[in-house]
């Protein structure tokens, strides 16, 4: 009984408002109205326990959830950088790191770190095996990239966060060998424009400033094939692992007076030519198109404001 007057009273309410809400508003707006008095009645009856209409969308998830693009949303934690994975292509959405002068170089005599970089000479001279590729745990099993996906095809198990931007963090050296940080490269792209990028952001950029934050990862741009824009990629193995076409690097430079400024890099994923003359200006590529390639936003709060900077191109990388 209390739940038949309920749901009388409900109705009633919502007939009154409507016949004071249709003498203001024209005839075709009538649906509206209803529309917009029904919802303001719903609360009144679902707090009494009431079976009433309920938005689809509340129902799926308060009874089974909504299905993830990813099996984890949250970024990966690591010592010295943070990486964005994706689970769909097995390869990371992005890579950030943050480059201080005082984990480069050591300008105290009595600074008795010792560069571990397995890459470095002299870490080989000193014995140190070089970090063998693990898989991070967090990352479900479906999603996983494996070291076999690569075997018995042309590509290289490339890196976006550097070992060589960790020379004296062992540790941190070890975590770049992480699956999720991995992604399919073409022989000879690491060591071509890829690689002068790398040692112009140590060389110069972390030298001559307080701080560089520089976010990597890869692209997936299309191409024509027989008169239509397509988008065609490889994948490894058996756990189809995504080769992308293109990488890209954001570096906000943090300068000693507290001013932030910009610069963005793509690049294609192949070897460059012999003898071909590169240089790094021939890469630098608006914000705003890699945004549109990548599907990523890069500074959504929209609280950072760049000062001017000559490497940048386009006056208005991003609308902040």
């Amino acid at each position: 009984m209390f739940r038949n007057l309920t749901q009388a009273a409900c109705a009633l309410a919502v007939g009154i408002k409507n016949q004071v809400d249709t003498t203001q508003q024209p005839l075709h707006g009538e649906s509206i109205v209803n529309k917009l008095c029904l919802q303001k009645c719903l609360p009144a009856v679902q707090a009494a326990g009431q079976d009433c209409q309920v938005y689809v969308g509340d129902r799926i998830r308060n009874a089974i959830g909504f299905p993830q693009l990813t099996a984890l949303c949250k970024p990966l934690r690591y010592k010295d950088f943070i990486i964005s994975y994706d689970t769909k292509n097995r390869i990371p959405n992005w890579v950030y790191e943050h480059l201080q002068y005082n984990k480069f170089y050591k300008d105290d005599p009595c600074d008795r770190r010792v560069n571990v970089c397995p890459f470095n000479d002299d870490s080989a001279n000193l014995g140190n095996e070089k970090p063998k590729f693990h898989p991070d745990c967090r990352i479900h099993g479906y999603h996983r990239a494996d070291v076999r996906d690569y075997c018995d095809t042309e590509y290289e198990l490339g890196l976006m966060a550097d070992p060589a931007n960790y020379p004296f963090d062992s540790e941190a050296c070890a975590e770049t060998q992480v699956m999720t940080n991995v992604v399919p490269i073409v022989p000879g792209f690491s060591c071509g424009p890829w690689f002068d990028l790398q040692c112009y952001i140590r060389e110069k950029l972390v030298r001559e400033n307080k701080s560089v934050y520089v976010c990597s990862g890869p692209l997936f741009l299309p191409c024509e094939n027989d008169g239509k824009i397509q988008m065609k990629f490889d994948v490894l193995g058996e756990g189809e692992v995504s080769v992308p076409s293109h990488f890209f690097k954001v570096i906000i430079i943090e300068t000693h007076d507290g001013n932030l400024e910009l610069e963005s890099y793509m690049m294609p994923n192949c070897k460059p030519e012999e003898g071909e003359d590169v240089k790094l200006d021939d890469y630098l590529t608006p914000l705003c198109q890699i945004e549109h390639a990548s599907g990523l936003i890069f500074f959504p709060e929209k609280k950072v404001c760049f000062t001017s900077n000559n490497k940048r191109r386009g006056a208005r990388l991003h609308a902040l």
